[in-house]
């Protein structure tokens, strides 16, 4: 899952955690308030991510820097359904649970197929400001 920027891959580390951790306790039956915590983790996640992850793939024109901003859009979107259900209906294990199943389908179909891409373009200048 490497990019080639630190910052950006500690992150998706920290994402990868973030998402066993969730999993883990999915097994133990989630209450409303754990969900409200994960909406709010992602929401940050995403706000201090993919400003960072975009301006990475603009400054080092990365051919994919546009499908990646739409993919971003998408999953902000998601975030915002799943904040709204939350409010509307309160935390439920289902919800936990779609959550994790949308993270780990996310690590696979964006994080290691998408972002992954900047590496190379990372690599092909000496020194980067990253």
């Amino acid at each position: 899952m490497t990019t080639g920027v630190t910052e950006i891959d500690a992150q998706h580390k920290y994402l990868v955690d973030f998402i066993n951790d969730l999993g883990y306790s999915i097994r133990k039956k989630y209450s409303p308030q754990d969900i409200l915590k994960v909406l709010k983790v992602l929401k940050f996640y995403a706000e201090q991510h993919f400003g960072k992850e975009e301006t990475c793939m603009e400054r080092y024109h990365c051919p994919v820097a546009g499908k990646n901003q739409k993919a971003h859009r998408v999953f902000v979107e998601k975030l915002r359904e799943y904040q709204s259900e939350y409010e509307t209906s309160g935390g439920s294990n289902d919800l936990a649970v779609r959550i994790h199943v949308d993270l780990v389908d996310w690590t696979v179909n964006h994080i290691m197929t998408i972002d992954t891409q900047l590496l190379p373009y990372i690599q092909s200048i000496t020194s980067p400001e990253t």
